[in-house]
């Protein structure tokens, strides 16, 4: 069985696993924002069950602040009966589970931050546990990682999960400790660090016991750690210059800025990168409360309000303009993240002389299936990014525009904006939009309006045979946005062709938007025998199927054989239905033809009665 979710320490003991599934998020999106977590309260299948209790344990009843504290969270089975909980799916890409829901309260009755409110989580494994009389079930949970405890004093530690559970009669069952946390002096604080310095750095403990302390220096958050982190940050220490990263002072701002200074490159680029996070957020970050991709940003938020100083811009745009005239295009993007923060209409030519050293290395088309190809390439999407706020600060191209960099910076303003455009937009179009390197290319497709002019079609149609695959993306994008019925040939021969997931995904949803059809079904179903293409084309398939809403689940390790039983299940189907399907139709899914070797083990989903559809013969495996 695969490791639990890294960020957070889980161990199991004394029950047997059931079932274990991949969840997949496809409906519900990319990513899952955490709060109440009512995807998971609402998929609870069962009512609490009588026996079902929660205990926690510490190692110890008091820690000093600082200390990396796990709660070792106990679910008994005190019944007489087995019971079912559903546990995962709730960690890919954060630094916890997020089906716990864990409190701190302190004696005067408030209750302690969340150090990350908002986090995106990306899924992951998850399954059923089968828990039987007198058995338990252990998870041991880094209590920092949940609760900001700030102050020393007395709390009190509440702990819950969901389970798959739905209350009735009984509520969730839910654990509570009593904890002391005191500050550490001095010469405390130095050993805490030093004895942390010693601990190992990956949490794991062996399957069946509970995990033992390990180092995580995301816990010295507090003052009194800023000397002795700095004193190892200076000698070359990573990790320090990270954990100084989570001071809540100006004082620790202040210090990142003269470590981004260091003579030693690695260290001040490590320096600058921690600084960054905790700069204001650009204005384009700032979107309304809730408004998704801005809550993300909520730790950085806090960061900023309690450590920025506005006399440390100064400083810190000429730390930025050092960044941006390096080579490494790593530095230059993070010196230019930090001027879209802080820069003013004064760094525009830097900037723009960046962009213009960093264009002549994309003239290579991405082209592998693992090229990124959803934005720009780095550092020209952290360029273009920084000079857009400064446009706003009244910096201008001019008239006569030279060079790729300004041509560039010209299409990207353009993008999304409505019509008309400039006079000279078609002009620049004609001359510059098919030429290398890339990024500007994609950025002239970006920059064709909707409604699509008649002179833009022309151009999309060769920017859909673009060698760039992101190129190729942006003109499936414009192209399914279009309504013109006259892309849906060339979408379909990328859907059939093609091999880079995220080109087929936007080529799939254009496809779509212009009425898809047989030859786009029949496409995809050429693909299902293709290990790491089949559920995108179960995603384009199952539309034609009034298939039950909300998520699904599944396996993700199908082989070969189950696939090749999948393709021949749907060019069955589809030639059943081929009449229908050219007509529009969905096909109901209690319909005789719709079964399970339509899905096999990839997906299934749960019916209002928790029932699963479509349910496998006996014999399924």
């Amino acid at each position: 069985m695969s490791k639990p979710a890294k960020p957070s320490v889980v161990a199991f003991r004394r029950f047997t696993m059931l079932n274990l599934l991949f969840f997949i998020s496809l409906p519900w999106g990319a990513a899952a924002w955490a709060g109440d977590s009512p995807r998971w309260l609402a998929q609870g299948s069962q009512l609490v069950p009588a026996g079902a209790v929660v205990t926690l344990e510490t190692d110890r009843p008091d820690y000093f602040l600082g200390e990396n504290v796990l709660v070792h969270f106990v679910l008994k089975n005190t019944g007489e009966k087995p019971f079912d909980a559903s546990w995962g799916g709730d960690y890919r890409g954060v630094n916890r589970h997020l089906r716990f829901k864990v409190t701190a309260t302190d004696a005067a009755g408030r209750v302690a931050e969340d150090p990350d409110p908002s986090p995106m989580c990306m899924g992951g494994r998850g399954g059923s546990l089968s828990i039987k009389p007198g058995e338990d079930f252990t998870a041991s949970l880094p209590l920092m990682r949940y609760c900001l405890i700030d102050q020393p004093g007395t709390y009190t530690i509440r702990v819950t999960h969901d389970f798959g559970w739905k209350e009735g009669g009984r509520k969730r069952p839910v654990g509570e400790i009593t904890i002391t946390f005191r500050m550490p002096s001095a010469a405390e604080a130095e050993q805490i660090v030093t004895q942390m310095e010693k601990l190992p750095t990956d949490p794991y403990s062996t399957l069946g016991q509970r995990a033992h302390e390990y180092a995580d220096f995301g816990c010295l958050r507090y003052p009194i750690y800023q000397e002795p982190l700095l004193r190892r940050a200076q000698g070359g220490d990573k990790r320090a210059v990270a954990a100084l990263g989570n001071l809540m002072t100006p004082e620790a701002t202040q210090v990142l800025i003269g470590l981004a200074g260091a003579a030693d490159a690695g260290l001040a680029l490590e320096a600058a990168r921690t600084l960054n996070a905790r700069l204001p957020l650009p204005g384009s970050y700032k979107a309304r409360p809730g408004q998704g991709w801005a809550d993300h940003f909520a730790v950085r938020r806090r960061l900023a309000e309690r450590t920025w100083n506005p006399q440390f811009a100064e400083e810190t745009r000429a730390l930025a303009t050092v960044l941006i005239a390096r080579k490494d295009p790593e530095a230059i993007a993070l010196g230019a993240s930090m001027l879209e923060s802080i820069g003013t209409s004064e760094d525009a030519p830097a900037l723009l002389a960046a962009l213009a050293r960093a264009l002549p290395a994309t003239v290579i088309p991405r082209c592998n299936p693992n090229d990124n190809i959803l934005n720009q390439p780095q550092p020209i999407r952290e360029l273009l990014a920084a000079l857009q706020p400064l446009h706003a600060q009244a910096f201008a191209l001019g008239d006569s525009l030279s060079g790729n960099a300004q041509i560039l910076v010209y299409f990207s303003r353009l993008a999304g904006q409505p019509p008309p455009r400039p006079p000279r937009w078609l002009e620049m179009l004609d001359a510059f939009g098919m030429a290398s390197p890339y990024p500007l290319r994609e950025a002239a497709v970006r920059s064709i309006p909707l409604p699509l002019p008649a002179e833009g079609v022309k151009f999309v149609e060769r920017a859909l045979t673009d060698s760039d695959r992101g190129v190729c993306r942006a003109a499936c994008e414009l192209a399914g946005k279009s309504g013109n019925r006259e892309f849906l040939k060339p979408l379909i021969e990328i859907i059939a062709t093609e091999n880079h997931e995220w080109l087929l995904r936007s080529a799939s949803t254009a496809a779509m938007e212009l009425g898809g059809g047989y030859d786009f079904l029949d496409a995809w179903t050429e693909r299902l025998a293709d290990e790491r293409l089949y559920p995108l084309a179960l995603d384009a398939l199952q539309t034609r199927i009034d298939v039950p809403n909300g998520g699904c689940s599944g396996r993700t390790d199908l082989g070969r054989a189950e696939r090749l039983e999948l393709r021949k299940a749907w060019k069955t189907f589809l030639t059943l239905h081929a009449e229908e399907i050219r007509q529009g139709k969905r096909i109901p899914r209690d319909d005789a033809t719709v079964t399970y070797a339509l899905f096999g083990r990839a997906r299934f989903w749960y019916l209002p009665d928790q029932t699963v559809w479509p349910a496998p013969p006996a014999t399924a495996p």
